[in-house]
């Protein structure tokens, strides 16, 4: 009995104190961790950055951020585990023009279709800035930033500039004081299937702006 709970300890440790601080800024030096971006006013903390350097500039990157959408290019990231939670998601690896529709500030992002989940699998862009930022948040999170309050919670997609040949696309998931049960809850359930999805979500969309 006491040699499972050794092994146990130790698991937790080696996931607090090693796995856990670098996944959750997976490929983000600290410069690009330190950045103040246009989201993160939305919220109390900055909270997490993850990021890849694409051969491209922001104004080749952006059509793929605008097809981001269960209802338009899908996510890029896994489809079969996706689709496991219901997703019903099609990933489009391709620029059509039918999905480019310019996004605005209050549009709906589709995470699932939108007949699942009770209609309520869905992020509300908050902050768009062409070539530059696309950050969304819940439902509820939109409505009290409409009444000046901070959201619970953000996730945003930003592009910076390296230099004249190179991009960083970042991920940041930041939040503010959430009760101690979600925070238990996001540590053990949220926070490692997130990162292999986003981590596959930033690669694919590499690939896609460095390669179409």
């Amino acid at each position: 009995f006491w040699w499972i709970l050794g092994i146990m300890a130790v698991v937790t440790m080696v996931h607090h104190f090693i796995l856990r601080p670098w996944f959750l800024n997976w490929g983000a030096p600290a410069s690009i961790q330190s950045l103040v971006l246009p989201g993160d006013k939305l919220t109390t903390h900055k909270g997490d950055t993850r990021a890849v350097l694409i051969k491209a500039s922001p104004e080749e990157i952006w059509p793929w951020i605008v097809q981001l959408g269960q209802d338009r290019g899908g996510m890029y990231s896994y489809t079969w585990l996706e689709n496991l939670a219901r997703a019903d998601m099609r990933n489009v690896y391709e620029l059509r023009d039918e999905l480019q529709s310019p996004r605005k500030e209050g549009d709906t992002i589709w995470l699932a279709n939108p007949d699942h989940y009770n209609g309520q699998g869905y992020q509300i862009l908050a902050v768009v800035i062409p070539n530059e930022a696309f950050v969304m948040v819940g439902g509820k999170d939109y409505q009290r930033i409409l009444k000046g309050e901070k959201a619970l919670g953000s996730w945003s997609i930003y592009l910076y500039p390296e230099n004249l040949h190179f991009t960083w696309l970042i991920a940041r998931s930041s939040g503010s004081d959430f009760p101690a049960g979600n925070r238990v809850l996001r540590y053990f359930t949220y926070e490692v299937p997130h990162f292999i999805m986003e981590k596959k979500m930033l690669k694919t969309m590499k690939r896609l702006a460095e390669h179409y």
